[in-house]
């Protein structure tokens, strides 16, 4: 059994905190407050993070060899991005379909940064289903890994890097994807939820999956093969993304939100948009670093 502990709670009341990842170099915690355009780094053993403002919507990125440069997937696109003085060299910015935006991504271990869209606006995107995964190649060209997507979600690997876990939030299901240079290739749905929309994830050395359950307050533990583990509670209904961290990656931090809920849910949740933290009874994976493009 995985016994999960409460460590500490960071009030930072993000909007929509998202996409949290540890840098083992500098020791922190890293994420994005994407309404806010901000980027949060809290340094391990402070309750007080550093805050970046940044140019445009960040729904995701990934770290790089550069502890000072990040690949962003900024609202429109990729782009290599300085935290020191805010530089921004586009790297990519494919022909969205109007209201779709970057969302979730990370960097696979291959060292490509993979991030999906999502639809803001059905109507102005002309559909539901005009969202897709992406892979930012060596070569800064993009590769479309997977068509059809509402909310692009849940992007993982195993540790192996050979399977991919990715989800569309409205259709509450992870999909599990063969993975390696020449893309991926579709093989089950391994996880359907009833309670909760699955948000942001990531998957410990032991290969379990570890999700944000949007409209659940949870985060569910899953088995490699989707089968469910456990039920992590937080004091807020929209946790966003996990990540593993601390000096012995088993520090499970959770991000979560305060947009879209209603005076009366904020006053019963005072921790919504809150950075959780827990001692997790697993251990994670060091996060896997991006090369910039050529």
């Amino acid at each position: 059994t995985m016994l999960v502990e409460p460590l500490a709670v960071i009030r930072v009341a993000n909007e929509l905190g998202e996409g949290i990842v540890w840098d083992e170099r500098t020791q922190a915690f890293v994420w994005t407050d994407i309404l806010a355009r901000r980027l949060y780094r809290l340094p391990w053993g402070s309750d007080t993070p550093v805050v970046i403002d940044l140019p445009d919507r960040l729904g995701s990125f990934a770290l790089t060899d550069d502890p000072d440069v990040i690949i962003a997937a900024f609202a429109p696109g990729f782009a290599r991005y300085r935290l020191s003085d805010g530089q921004c060299d586009w790297l990519a910015r494919p022909a969205l379909p109007h209201g779709v935006c970057f969302n979730d991504g990370r960097a696979d271990r291959l060292g490509n940064f993979v991030a999906g869209t999502m639809v803001e606006n059905v109507a102005a995107a002309g559909g539901k289903d005009r969202g897709v995964l992406y892979r930012l190649e060596e070569d800064a060209s993009l590769s479309e890994l997977v068509h059809g997507l509402h909310i692009s979600n849940s992007l993982c690997w195993s540790p192996d890097g050979r399977t991919m876990y990715h989800g569309d939030s409205p259709a509450q299901a992870i999909t599990e994807y063969g993975y390696d240079a020449r893309g991926a290739r579709y093989q089950r749905i391994i996880s359907l939820f009833d309670d909760g929309y699955p948000d942001g994830a990531t998957v410990d050395a032991a290969g379990r999956i570890w999700v944000a359950l949007w409209a659940a307050g949870c985060v569910a533990v899953l088995d490699p093969a989707g089968a469910r583990l456990a039920t992590v509670p937080l004091g807020a209904s929209q946790p966003t993304c996990t990540a593993f961290g601390g000096p012995d990656l088993d520090i499970l931090a959770v991000t979560s939100a305060r947009t879209e809920l209603s005076d009366a849910a904020l006053a019963d949740q005072p921790d919504a948009g809150a950075l959780f933290l827990f001692r997790a009874g697993a251990r994670g994976l060091a996060e896997a670093r991006a090369r910039a493009p050529r």
